[in-house]
């Protein structure tokens, strides 16, 4: 299955309140869909949330932090511990939001990450500026719903002018700065700089060591890091068969069991590049390692979000690739998570078409 274009996560500031950040644009709740919850009461759960699907969202005057202290309470009540996640993702096909909570159930594992650098080491502040210049220009063309883009270069093109340029603008620097680039992601303490030299590592020279180097991010403690360090592997790998055969899939075998919603959203786009040649190796580990995650990601409503799992799950299951498309596409995907003799969440059908970009909502 080629994939021309692929989902953009971006971050931004829900209602925080800085007299210089407009509170999003209120829109229909879509889908309030969960991840970790194998063995929990999934309906009890949804049933004592502060807001509900088909409702105006975000609620008015209400701060992030606020409305997941909210969601945080009210799954404590009913399961006695805390969501290891609470996203809020823009859009899906409609354009409407998304809500997506991770639950401490069977499924999820509290993984052991690497050890936070300690070096002094930063970018300048020149290209932490070039990364929130294209976060900006990211955010309105995917608040617009045309921020498709072309990654067969091996890293992001979104076809939109403005987001474009900056894209290249970082591509840019990171072809000149390259060796700051590598040092700022292996030793600096400071997180934020780490995340936007895994950015920049993605539009850089494409070498083993950058494969490597990704590699190592896609396991570092802060999931701002790992997602950008993951989905710059993600394009690469699904651009560049040749450099996806120098990529490991057990650090993102083990992130399908992670508490982020942003791991199992990259690590699983990871895992369709890597699954591409059906390596029965591969597959054996993801069905003893990974199969209970991929079904509940499978069982999203929204098919952009869901279909990555959907198709390593279809290759698991040893159905052709035509046939795999061809049943994504039409939205059935019970026939895909049939094969699995696991029964579904929900009855209720996936909404949307693939390759909606989407925005996480801080």
């Amino acid at each position: 299955m080629k994939h021309v274009y692929g989902p953009i996560v971006m971050a931004a500031i829900l209602a925080m309140g800085a007299s210089d950040m407009a509170a999003p644009e209120r829109r229909p709740l879509g889908e309030i869909d969960f991840f970790g919850y194998k063995g929990l009461d999934l309906a009890a759960v949804r049933a004592a949330l502060p807001f509900h699907e088909g409702e105006r969202f975000p609620p008015p005057n209400v701060k992030s932090t606020a409305l997941k202290k909210q969601v945080s309470d009210a799954v404590t009540r009913v399961i006695g511990r805390e969501p290891t996640d609470v996203s809020f993702v823009c859009c899906d096909a409609k354009q409407n939001y998304i809500v997506y909570i991770g639950l401490p159930g069977e499924s999820y594992e509290a993984l052991a990450f690497d050890a936070a650098p300690t070096g002094a080491v930063r970018l300048p502040h020149d290209a932490m500026k070039l990364r929130h210049t294209l976060e900006d220009a990211w955010t309105n063309a995917v608040m617009k719903g045309h921020a498709t883009e072309d990654d067969s270069a091996g890293y992001t093109l979104t076809n939109d002018p403005q987001a474009r340029s900056a894209e290249l603008s970082l591509r840019n620097y990171a072809l000149q700065h390259e060796d700051l680039i590598f040092q700022v992601l292996a030793a600096s303490s400071d997180a934020d700089h780490r995340a936007t030299a895994a950015q920049m590592l993605g539009y850089g020279n494409q070498s083993d060591k950058q494969i490597d180097a990704l590699v190592h991010a896609s396991l570092d403690p802060d999931d701002g890091v790992r997602n950008d360090a993951v989905r710059a592997l993600e394009v690469l790998a699904t651009a560049k068969p040749a450099l996806a055969q120098r990529v490991p899939a057990d650090p993102f075998i083990r992130l399908m069991r992670s508490g982020a919603w942003l791991d199992h959203n990259k690590a699983s786009l990871v895992l369709v590049a890597l699954t591409t040649t059906r390596e029965p190796q591969v597959l054996s580990r993801l069905r003893a390692d990974a199969l209970d995650p991929l079904l509940e990601m499978g069982r999203w409503r929204y098919v952009g979000h869901a279909e990555a799992a959907l198709t390593v799950l279809g290759r698991m299951a040893g159905i052709d690739e035509s046939t795999l498309e061809n049943l994504i596409s039409a939205g059935e995907t019970a026939t895909i998570l049939g094969k699995f003799d696991r029964p579904t969440a929900s009855a209720e059908p996936v909404v949307g078409t693939r390759g909606i970009p989407q925005r996480i909502l801080q």
